[in-house]
């Protein structure tokens, strides 16, 4: 059986459960997850005994090419009343939606057209799903990380005072897409000196100087799966202050990294971390979640964070990069990509020198 029927059964067997006797899916990762549709522009109409991929004449040769197990329907009419006509042709009384990824007016106009079915909202049951990854889910994502590594080495061979953030950004992001024809999966952070105090730096037009400490935070996309890592590299003599934070940060992050393992709480996860960093007197200076999942999206569930008492389960991809910022000084933040085994993890990113 292939993964997408699979997730699509796995769906379907998730209907009684959300009170729903259908689902329309229109956000575009979980089309993508279920269907292997790559385009832009479409929809997904799943029932017990009916599937349909929705989207117009532009898609049409991208959605019969990317998909298999669903009714291709090229819509001449407004969404709302294809959907329509779908759900009275199924018999559907409950249809669930996505309700974080559905406009209020789209709402309105499929809630007037279902007379007699009542619009129910799913939000997360697909995402939920997306939590664990499959074999081949977890492939892309080393490929992804592969293409991150050659990134990696790149940047730090052009790595040189004189140079502006911006010059050093542009030339990474150019390098990954003439070596792999992929994306970088998000905007490169390159932050030198006190511009990597901020956790969300954009590369500006200062120049690396001598002795420099500069932050690099770059992904990228492979078959629509993302990396994301985080490096800071030093230039020249590392003073004493700095060896020292970098020092906390990078124990913090062995700690939590130890802790994981199937049936862990993720709050102690983050805590295992943050915890480190506290009694070291900067708990402070650190404040955001210890990470995110990753996956279709850069971000996405589970946080890793110390409000989630959710449990670690096999196959679960996520960051862990725990960090100090301290402003007008400047910010350590070393980040990886790990996955949930059955013994404990493994560190996807582990052969990119920290």
């Amino acid at each position: 059986m292939d993964p997408f029927t699979r997730r699509v059964n796995r769906v379907t067997g998730l209907l009684r459960k959300h009170g729903v006797d259908s689902v329309l899916i229109t956000k575009p990762e979980n089309v993508r997850y279920l269907s292997g549709y790559r385009g832009d522009d479409a929809c997904l109409f799943i029932a017990r005994r009916a599937r349909f991929l929705i989207t117009d004449e532009r898609f049409a040769l991208q959605a019969k090419k990317d998909v298999k197990d669903f009714k291709i329907v090229i819509a001449c009419s407004p969404l709302s009343d294809v959907i329509s006509g779908l759900a009275v042709k199924a018999g559907v009384k409950k249809l669930g939606f996505e309700s974080s990824h559905l406009s209020y007016a789209s709402y309105e106009r499929i809630r007037s057209g279902i007379k007699g079915a009542e619009p129910v909202s799913v939000h997360g049951m697909i995402e939920a799903l997306r939590q664990v990854k499959d074999s081949r889910e977890i492939a892309f994502i080393r490929d992804s990380v592969n293409i991150l590594e050659n990134a990696v080495a790149y940047f730090k061979s052009i790595l040189k005072p004189g140079l502006s953030e911006n010059d050093l950004a542009a030339k990474t992001e150019y390098f990954i897409r003439a070596a792999s024809g992929e994306w970088a999966s998000f905007e490169l952070i390159v932050a030198s000196g006190p511009n990597s105090a901020f956790p969300h730096a954009k590369p500006t037009d200062r120049i690396v100087r001598p002795n420099d400490m500069v932050l690099l935070d770059l992904g990228v996309s492979y078959e629509g799966y993302k990396s994301d890592l985080t490096r800071v590299f030093f230039l020249g003599k590392i003073n004493p202050e700095r060896r020292k934070i970098y020092g906390i940060v990078r124990e913090a992050q062995r700690r939590s990294i130890e802790a994981i393992k199937p049936g862990a709480k993720i709050s102690h996860i983050d805590g295992a971390a943050r915890g480190f960093i506290n009694a070291k007197g900067l708990g402070k200076r650190f404040g955001h979640a210890l990470g995110h999942g990753i996956g279709l999206e850069v971000h996405e569930s589970p946080s890793i964070s110390s409000k989630n008492q959710a449990i670690l389960r096999t196959g679960m991809v996520f960051t862990v990069e725990p960090a100090v910022y301290i402003s007008g000084w400047g910010g350590v933040r070393i980040e990886d990509m790990v996955l949930v085994t059955r013994k404990g993890c493994e560190v996807l990113t582990d052969d990119i020198n920290k």
